[in-house]
């Protein structure tokens, strides 16, 4: 049972205690140095039979209608000075995943407030939205929804089509040619040369740091292109290690004359085997022996 609870439903239609996921997502009052009194809390379905009222939304424990406590006082949201509080409290209930709130004049008990999950949104008296009052709107409107996951807005991003005109496309060859240019990966003008990575990076720590333009006096570019250049190279010799084996063969063969000897055989990165796996073709004698 979460110590920042306290239950005094045992009397209530909604007589149940609090769903242990809206417990957690509830846990931010516990480090805001805030307790909570829940005077209904959760109910059973309307299939499942049993005492209910009002609205699903406490179906389960999903919701609570509670009082709220710091440093032992209740608080109170008709109070200037624990108004703040209050709107603290929506705020961060709303990053935390909880998504209902219901307070104000006209809505169940003074200073009381409801809290829980559900169809997003805020109300007040008879449970209207229209009636929900100012700070409660306000402070709701102005948090942001869950905990954001800046990588996936970073590849999100990353996979946005550029901004182009879309005029009609007429024939398959077309078709195909946007489709092509609707997958090309976002890349800011500013610093073309930033990967998912470093964008990812800065948006996690709030810094601003971008690839340069040269790297220890040499162009970045060119930087990239040399690695690129590189890779292509081994990846052509790798291909072709087959076709140099052949002529390194016939080679060692014409030169032997008649003598029957295995030649070495060379194997690429490509195509290495673990010292494990290689056989020994015979004695080492002229170009014969080992796989190399």
């Amino acid at each position: 049972m979460a110590n920042f609870i306290t239950y005094r439903n045992q009397g209530a239609t909604r007589n149940r205690p609090l769903d242990e996921e809206l417990v957690k997502r509830l846990a931010y009052l516990e480090k805001m140095g805030i307790t909570v009194e829940v005077f209904s809390g959760g109910q059973p379905t309307a299939e499942e039979g049993g005492p209910r009222t009002g609205s699903t939304r406490h179906d389960h424990g999903h919701a609570a209608d509670a009082f709220f406590y710091k440093d032992g006082r209740k608080l109170d949201w008709a109070n200037e000075q624990d108004r703040p509080i209050f709107e603290e409290i929506v705020r961060r209930g709303k990053q935390a995943g909880v998504t209902g709130f219901g307070a104000g004049p006209g809505y169940m008990q003074p200073g009381s407030m409801h809290v829980g999950m559900g169809d997003p949104g805020v109300w007040g008296a008879d449970g209207k939205g229209d009636n929900a009052p100012d700070w409660l709107r306000a402070a709701y409107n102005g948090a942001p929804s869950g905990k954001p996951d800046v990588v996936a807005e970073v590849v999100a991003a990353a996979n946005k089509a550029e901004p182009a005109a879309t005029p009609a496309i007429a024939g398959a060859q077309s078709v195909a040619t946007a489709q092509t240019a609707a997958k090309k990966p976002f890349v800011d003008p500013a610093h073309p040369r930033d990967g998912i990575l470093v964008q990812a990076a800065n948006k996690v720590f709030g810094t601003d740091v971008h690839v340069p333009a040269k790297i220890f006096g040499i162009e970045t570019d060119k930087v990239n292109e040399g690695f690129a250049g590189l890779g292509d190279f081994a990846k052509t010799i790798t291909e072709n290690d087959q076709s140099i084996n052949n002529q390194i063969q016939a080679s060692a063969r014409a030169a032997s004359g008649s003598r029957n000897v295995t030649p070495v055989e060379l194997q690429m990165m490509g195509s290495f085997q673990p010292m494990s796996k290689k056989k020994r073709k015979g004695a080492l004698s002229g170009l014969g022996g080992y796989f190399v």
